[in-house]
């Protein structure tokens, strides 16, 4: 019972949190960019002279002995998932809040975004496996239900397969979908393929998570590091030069496969740091991508 109300307190503080988050990016970017992006079937008619080609049924076109498109129609809500990954990299932290506090962060601001803008949101969290799948719906109770769902879901060990979690959400979402994948993407090149046909189908946007100290460890002499993962453990002397080196050489390295992942997957990324503000580099990323649309 007090691990349930303590669950609680945290979702109602994590909401509390995040309310005037929510209120700057409700104010202009979220609308702006993602409303009205979809677009479903409505009907077929016969091809005029300046219809798009590739809007041509050829099954209709075949059975009709004439010319067919079909027509869409924009979508007048977004469906939007939260792909949330949950493995355990993410419990890793150097500052105030580890890499899955504000995994639970994000996720809690684009979801009552998503219900603020009557849209419907769902969520996806998966390690090594897929572990909690909930159906888009609207409404306040079903966005705090995510939330309280990914905060339970921030313990585990494994690493994270987002193959599989790809695989299922295909299977399940019968439209076009919002899909933000929050993770602090340590795949590999398996991962290229699948990421690419998924964000040909539907509009996928990644959020990467990091911690400063990922990318710089200021040279304080001997520290003992911990892999949240396997649980091992090792002694580095970060005052040694030659390990400054090393541990750049692999910080470029995974920055440079990072790129190259959403490049090749043609999947929009934006960096948030564990020790920054948490909507500034995503109302930064929405201008890009409303500045990318107006060419």
């Amino acid at each position: 019972m007090e691990a349930t109300h303590s669950l609680f307190r945290r979702v109602r503080r994590i909401e509390i949190h995040t309310r005037k988050l929510v209120e700057q990016l409700i104010g202009g970017d979220y609308r702006s960019i993602f409303r009205g992006q979809g677009m479903e079937f409505c009907e077929f008619r016969r091809y005029s002279e300046g219809d798009d080609p590739r809007l041509i049924d050829w099954n209709v076109t075949a059975r009709s002995s004439h010319p067919h498109v079909r027509v869409l129609a924009e979508e007048r809500e977004l469906l939007v998932v939260l792909l949330v990954d949950v493995s355990g990299s993410l419990n890793f932290g150097s500052v105030s809040l580890t890499k899955a506090d504000r995994v639970a962060e994000t996720a809690a601001v684009l979801a009552l975004s998503a219900v603020r803008s009557n849209d419907r949101v769902g969520l996806l969290s998966f390690s090594n496996k897929v572990h909690d799948y909930i159906p888009p719906d609207k409404g306040r109770s079903h966005a705090l239900g995510i939330i309280k769902t990914v905060l339970e879901a921030s313990d585990h060990r494994e690493k994270a397969d987002v193959n599989s979690a790809l695989t299922f959400l295909g299977r399940v979402l019968k439209r076009r979908a919002l899909v933000f994948l929050i993770s602090d993407f340590r795949y590999d090149e398996d991962s290229r393929k699948l990421l690419r046909s998924f964000s040909e189908r539907h509009d996928l946007v990644g959020i990467h998570v990091f911690d400063p100290r990922e990318t710089r460890v200021p040279p304080v002499g001997r520290i003992r590091f911990r892999d949240p993962e396997t649980g091992t453990e090792r002694v580095a002397d970060t005052g040694s030069r030659r390990w400054q080196d090393e541990f750049n050489r692999a910080v470029q390295a995974r920055s440079a496969a990072r790129e190259t992942l959403c490049r090749t997957a043609r999947l929009d990324l934006v960096s948030i740091s564990t020790a920054d503000d948490l909507v500034l580099p995503l109302r930064r990323f929405f201008s890009v991508r409303k500045r990318r649309r107006r060419h």
